[in-house]
């Protein structure tokens, strides 16, 4: 047992170094640096996975004996996790790896003009490579869902569909309601210095009490948290001119991720069981802070001060008209942007394309269109662009297939962990005072500290009792949007 543990924690510090060598390919490395950046990543990438599935480690799983329960799931989930891939050639692999890391660094050159057939051949090769991928891995009732189970394990594409059904029925019912009603003003509708949101998001970043001395804020084209190694976890924002709310709720978001990876016990770290449950279960962490946390009343209260001080000219407004603005209800085009309320119509759509793209039922040069058509079908609006469309996200261009549909399952394990959380405590004082340790100890006892010892149906039947349900979502909507815009949802 000792020595299968020693095996592992060796072998994380390849994925470290891939970790870090990703990080920087997205903050700081220069633009021309991009092709060889792909190879050394896919070079040192291949090697740490031809370690993961090698007989030595193979031997080591069989011939462990655990002592205690900690130990049994170091073993159940190192075995699974090493038959899964070794049936995957390295070589494939490699391809995989080289083929995606080039063609994110394409997408990023050609998104600004929308330029889909800049990307379109090399999006042909990787997701042909994902259909053998997700073949050799094996699957049940579709391919799709072997890629699926990479990311929220035990989960199934007609599983989600049924919650997702559920979920876009309500959603198209309350923006009917919303948009029925006279809009308010928009207190953000101006511009604001990128050094003053840089100020304020520090300083809210160190009321959120975030490790800076185990982790760092910087800029990137699309936010993310990168946990490096032992007790670094990075995380990026973006900001925008005139939209201060983009890196407020972008640098919350990026907090609940790295906190999750923070507070995960370190003796799990570099152990199968050493990162998060699942990609569902990370995103509700990081939606968890955001939105109901973030955007919460009782959030606004606590920090209006500091706000109106670093950005005087917002001192006309009230709190609950900052509150109200931050809450705001309507239909959009860019995914991170989109209020809580229809958020998940933007995964939905990515869902069912990813879906039809992998099963072999969509063809890469009809993703535009197919795209535009579902748009227009569930968030109303005619998308007049690439950038605006297919091509806003990197998660495709990554060879992130299986990984949209985590995000509305965040939100709905959030909302039902939530609703568990208010048994223990009273949340809205808890957070106007910024008391957020009693909360952080929540999440530490009932998540963080399981790591990812239990799959997510089983960890979240353990911390409320019941099967995940769009209907703590539905009931937490319908209670704060009421208050939001004073009328029942």
């Amino acid at each position: 047992m000792k020595e299968l543990k020693e095996y592992y924690k060796r072998a994380d510090k390849y994925s470290s170094a891939v970790s870090l060598l990703y990080w920087d390919m997205q903050t700081y490395m220069p633009k021309d640096a991009g092709h060889y950046r792909a190879e050394v990543i896919s070079e040192i990438g291949t090697y740490f996975f031809k370690i993961m599935v090698d007989d030595i480690l193979g031997r080591l799983l069989e011939t462990a004996q655990p002592q205690n329960e900690i130990e049994e799931k170091i073993v159940s989930v190192g075995k699974r996790e090493y038959y899964k891939y070794k049936k995957v050639p390295p070589d494939l692999f490699q391809e995989i790896m080289i083929t995606s890391t080039m063609l994110e660094q394409k997408w990023e050159v050609a998104k600004p003009n929308g330029d889909f057939g800049e990307v379109m051949s090399l999006l042909e090769k990787l997701i042909e490579l994902t259909r053998r991928y997700a073949d050799i891995l094996g699957y049940e009732d579709e391919r799709y869902n072997a890629l699926l189970d990479l990311y929220e394990p035990g989960m199934k594409a007609k599983e989600i569909e049924q919650i997702f059904s559920n979920v876009k029925i309500f959603t198209l019912k309350v923006l009917e309601k919303v948009e029925s009603l006279p809009k308010f003003e928009d207190p953000f509708d101006r511009e604001i210095s990128v050094d003053k949101q840089k100020e304020f998001n520090n300083w809210l970043l160190h009321y959120l009490k975030y490790d800076f001395n185990k982790g760092r804020l910087d800029v990137s084209t699309h936010p993310f948290t990168n946990p490096i190694g032992l007790n670094d976890v990075r995380i990026t924002t973006r900001y925008i001119v005139n939209d201060i709310r983009n890196s407020i709720y972008s640098t919350i978001h990026e907090f609940g991720h790295a906190l999750y990876a923070l507070s995960i016990p370190t003796e799990f770290y570099g152990l199968p069981i050493g990162s998060s449950a699942s990609y569902g279960f990370d995103e509700s962490q990081s939606r968890f802070w955001e939105n109901i946390v973030g955007r919460s009343l009782a959030f606004w209260e606590g920090i209006y001060g500091k706000f109106v001080e670093v950005i005087p000219e917002m001192k006309e407004y009230t709190v609950e008209e900052l509150w109200r603005a931050v809450n705001r209800v309507q239909r959009s085009y860019i995914r991170t942007e989109a209020d809580e309320v229809t958020y998940n119509l933007h995964i939905i759509i990515r869902f069912e394309i990813e879906r039809a793209l992998i099963n072999g039922e969509l063809s890469v040069k009809d993703i535009p269109d197919r795209w535009n058509e579902l748009f227009k079908k569930y968030v109303g609006l005619e998308v007049p662009n690439n950038t605006l469309g297919c091509m806003q996200d990197p998660h495709w261009y990554g060879g992130n297939f299986g990984y949209f549909p985590t995000y509305a399952l965040g939100n709905l394990y959030a909302a039902q962990i939530y609703e568990k959380l208010k048994e223990t405590i009273d949340f809205d004082n808890t957070v106007r005072n910024g008391d957020f340790e009693i909360i952080k100890e929540f999440l530490r006892e009932k998540i963080h500290s399981k790591g990812k010892m239990y799959e997510p149906a089983e960890l979240i039947k353990l911390i409320t009792g019941e099967p995940l349900s769009h209907e703590p979502f539905v009931k937490y909507i319908k209670e704060k949007y009421s208050k939001v815009y004073g009328l029942e949802i």
